[in-house]
């Protein structure tokens, strides 16, 4: 008689600020994910921080009927690192898988992250695949398809051989005996789990498979806020932890001939000159204003400025949520 397989204890976490339309569907895709044998959904925690506009409601109503959901309330907002710690504080079991509140998990997504896992007693962390909605083609979301398709290019390569240091956050797998010491104030949460690992002999592993469909920003001022909150977020990981956070342009300094092929590649889409020409000019812009904020001190981006952006469906939403992406 074959023995039954081992259990294996999955917590889910999502933190959110003032996401009433978007945070249902980040736990139900989480929660109904057909998993595999032998792995579990203990509980699924929702810290809600400081929000104002009834997302703790959404989740209450929700909990109602799925007893596996937690809500926790911080009444102040201090940042998503700070609601993060709270999380973390919560989890229970052999895995936390953390979806963003803006996000949806694609069908397949966890047991991608487990299939690609380690041992629950081991240092690592395993990164989803974020992908923009499908916008209108020949618009701004053209831009930001190409960002993040430069962004899994990037990642397959240097995760893949052990180059890589940095993670983006929309959807992570980390085992729950080894979570990192995160705490208030740090502004990219998942290039710190990245550095960390770094500087603690772990392992960052790339699942991309494991989908996340998520919100992006709907126009090139979006899109320059965004970057100009993570550039500025990169330094401060150099600060803290002496780790240079991985972004293409860094890898293109170090290796430039495969970074040019990585370009090359996924430039040649029709649009996709035109497309990077306006991602650089953002990014200089972001570089600019990131420095700026550098010397002054006066822009707060641990609790930043949320962005109106194109949901996961495919939407512009009316409503100003929490867009937390970290791109390439």
């Amino acid at each position: 008689m074959t023995p039954p397989a081992p259990t294996i204890g999955l917590c889910g976490g999502v933190v959110a600020y003032n996401e009433r339309r978007r945070i249902a569907g980040a736990i139900r895709s989480l929660l109904g994910q057909k998993l595999p044998d032998g792995a579990t959904w203990l509980h699924l925690t929702v810290v809600v921080s400081g929000s104002t506009d009834g997302t703790a409601d959404v989740v209450r109503e929700l909990a109602r009927g799925e007893p596996r959901i937690r809500l926790v309330v911080q009444p102040k907002r201090e940042g998503k690192s700070s609601a993060l710690a709270e999380l973390f504080r919560r989890s229970q079991g052999d895995y936390l898988v953390l979806l963003n509140g803006d996000a949806r998990a694609n069908p397949g997504s966890v047991a991608a992250l487990l299939a690609a896992a380690d041992s629950p007693a081991k240092r690592f962390a395993v990164m989803g695949r974020p992908v923009p909605p499908t916008g209108v083609p020949g618009t701004f979301s053209s831009a930001i398809a190409l960002l993040w398709s430069i962004h899994h290019a990037l990642h397959a390569a240097v995760l893949a051989d052990g180059r890589g240091n940095h993670l983006s956050d929309e959807l992570l797998l980390l085992p729950v005996r080894e979570l990192p010491p995160i705490g208030a104030g740090i502004i990219n949460d998942g290039s710190f789990v990245g550095g960390w690992l770094v500087q603690n002999h772990g392992e960052l592993r790339y699942a991309p498979a494991a989908v996340a469909t998520i919100t992006s920003p709907r126009t090139f001022r979006e899109h320059v806020r965004q970057r100009r909150r993570i550039v500025f977020g990169h330094r401060q990981i150099v600060d803290r932890l002496a780790v240079e956070p991985l972004t293409i342009a860094r890898f293109a300094r170090r290796n430039p001939r495969q970074a040019l092929r990585i370009l090359a590649g996924e430039t040649r889409r029709p649009g996709g000159v035109f497309a990077f020409s306006t991602l650089i000019v953002g990014e200089v812009v972001a570089v600019t204003l990131a420095l700026v904020d550098a010397r002054s001190s006066r822009q707060d981006h641990v609790r930043w400025n949320p962005i109106r952006g194109l949901s996961p469906e495919g939407a512009p939403d009316t409503d100003i949520g929490g867009v937390s992406a970290e791109a390439a």
